[in-house]
C-alpha cells in the first residue's frame, strides 16, 4: 500500500489556510504533479513471546531447560530410560533495523501512485549450552558409515568418554551423519530487502476539516522466505505476493483535537517454500523431511484508532493498534501431514503507540526551510497477543515533498 508522504502543492503550502491533515501529513496524498518522499527509520527488539493462550514466555522458551533425552534423540532408548546428552540454557532475543524509503507522485489532485521499498536488518543473539548429561561420544562410531548397532554413535560417559556437552550436542546438529544437518546455533545476522508494494491512492472526500482516502497495491514477494536449516532465522519479509487495500479516515474534532481511522486488509496469495515436516510431537525435524509445499500464508487486517491533539508546530498523538492473521495452509504434493506446520500460525497483536510531531511548513513559508519538512517520532510497544512476539518498535520519520 502506498503511503505517501504530503498533500499539498507547495503553492498551497504557501498560504496561512491549511488544512490540519496537510500541515502535520497525516492525509497520504501526494500533490498533482509533484514527488512526495518519507524516509522511516524503525528499530525493534523482542526476547519474549505471547503463546496461543495469550500467555507471555520468554523468546525460544519451548529449547530452554529441555532433557535431550530419548523423547528428543530416540536412538537414546538403546542406552536405558536414563539415557540423556544434558538439560538445555537456551536465551534467545532479537533486533530488528528497518529503513523505508516512500516515494509517491501525484498525477492528478485525488490520485496518487507509488512505491514502497523496506531494507531491513535482523541480529539473533543466543546464548547455548547442555549440561547434566550422562551420554558421551562412542570413541569406535565412525561417523562416515550408517549408523546401526554395529556402528552405535552413543556411550555412557565415565570410564574415558566425556559427557557429550555443548560442543557435541552442536555437533548432532549439524553432523549430517546424525540427519539433521541444522546449521549451528550462534549469534545470526540477516541482512537485505524487505517485500516492496506498488500501489495507488484516490482521494474519495475532502474538505477543511475531514477526509477520506482510499487505496489498492500489490505487494511483491522477494524476500528470502525462511531457512529451513537455520533454527535462529528471522526472515526480512514472507516472501508472499499480496493485495493490500486501505481505508484512512481523518476528521478534525475542533478544540485542537482530531480523529484518525485506518483499517489496511491483506490478500496473501499461494506460493511455494521449501520446509522441514516434524511430526506434532517432534521438536527438531530431520533434514530428509525438506519438502517443496504448496503455501497459503494467512490473510490479515491491521487498523488504527488515532487521537491527536495539536499545539502550535506540534502535534501529539496516542493510538491504539490491532493486527490479526488467519492460519497459514500448507499441503505436500505427496501427501504428507503437513498440521505440524499449521499449528499456532493464526495471530494477534494489541500494541499502543505515542508520537509526537514537529511540522517544519512555517519555517519553510519564512524562509528558514529550502523544503517543507514534517518530523516524527512514534513509540510503540505490544501489550497483548496471541502467537507474537512482545516487540518495541521506535519510529523515525522525515516527510518532505518537491516539484
Amino acid at each position: 500500500m502506498l503511503i505517501a508522504s504530503s498533500i499539498v502543492m507547495p503553492d498551497a503550502l504557501a498560504s496561512d489556510n491549511i488544512p490540519t491533515a496537510s500541515y502535520f501529513a497525516l492525509d497520504t496524498m501526494a500533490p498533482e504533479n509533484s514527488w512526495a518522499i518519507r524516509f522511516e527509520q524503525r528499530s525493534s527488539h523482542f526476547d519474549e513471546r505471547y503463546d496461543d493462550r495469550g500467555h507471555l514466555s520468554p523468546l525460544g522458551s519451548s529449547f530452554n531447560n529441555l532433557n535431550l533425552n530419548a523423547s528428543m534423540f530416540p536412538a537414546l532408548s538403546a542406552l536405558g530410560p536414563g539415557a540423556s546428552l544434558g538439560t538445555t540454557r537456551f536465551d534467545h532475543k532479537t533486533d530488528n533495523r528497518i529503513s523505508i524509503l516512500t516515494i509517491g507522485y501525484g498525477l492528478t489532485p485525488d490520485i496518487t501512485v507509488g512505491a514502497i521499498i523496506p531494507y531491513g536488518v535482523s541480529q539473533s543473539r543466543v546464548n547455548f549450552s547442555v549440561d547434566g548429561g550422562n551420554v558421551g561420544f562412542n570413541p569406535a562410531f565412525n561417523a562416515n558409515q550408517p549408523i546401526g548397532p554395529g556402528n552405535f554413535p552413543f556411550a555412557p560417559a565415565g570410564g574415558g568418554i566425556p559427557a557429550m556437552g555443548t560442543t557435541g550436542v552442536q555437533n548432532i546438529l549439524t553432523n549430517p551423519a546424525f540427519g539433521y544437518q541444522y546449521k549451528t546455533l550462534q549469534n545470526t545476522r540477516s541482512e537485505g530487502f524487505s517485500d516492496p508494494t506498488l500501489g495507488v491512492l484516490w482521494r474519495a472526500m475532502k474538505t477543511p476539516g475531514e477526509s477520506l482516502i482510499l487505496g489498492v497495491g500489490l505487494r511483491l514477494g522477494l524476500a528470502k522466505k525462511d531457512d529451513p536449516d537455520n533454527l535462529l532465522d528471522t526472515p526480512l519479509g514472507d516472501g508472499s505476493t499480496d493485495i493490500r487495500t486501505r481505508a484512512e479516515y481523518f476528521y478534525d474534532l475542533g478544540a485542537n483535537f482530531d480523529l484518525r481511522l485506518l483499517a489496511d486488509y491483506n490478500w496473501q496469495f499461494s506460493d511455494n517454500a521449501r520446509m522441514r515436516l516434524p511430526a506434532l510431537s517432534q521438536e527438531l525435524a530431520l533434514a530428509s523431511s525438506k519438502q517443496k509445499l504448496d503455501r497459503d500464508l494467512g490473510d490479515y487486517y491491521e487498523a488504527d484508532i488515532e487521537l491527536g491533539y495539536r499545539w502550535s508546530n506540534w502535534r501529539f498523538a496516542s493510538t491504539w493498534h490491532r493486527f490479526e492473521k488467519k492460519s497459514d495452509d500448507y499441503r505436500s504434493p505427496v501427501g504428507t501431514d503437513t498440521s505440524a506446520l499449521e499449528a499456532y500460525t493464526d495471530r494477534r497483536a494489541d500494541q499502543y503507540r505515542v508520537s509526537a510531531t514537529w511540522s517544519g511548513v512555517q519555517a519553510w513559508q519564512q524562509g528558514k526551510l529550502p523544503l517543507p519538512v514534517i518530523v516524527k517520532l512514534e513509540f510503540q510497544d505490544t501489550f497483548a497477543g496471541r502467537n507474537f512476539v512482545d516487540v518495541q518498535d521506535i519510529y523515525l520519520q522525515v516527510i518532505t515533498l518537491f516539484k
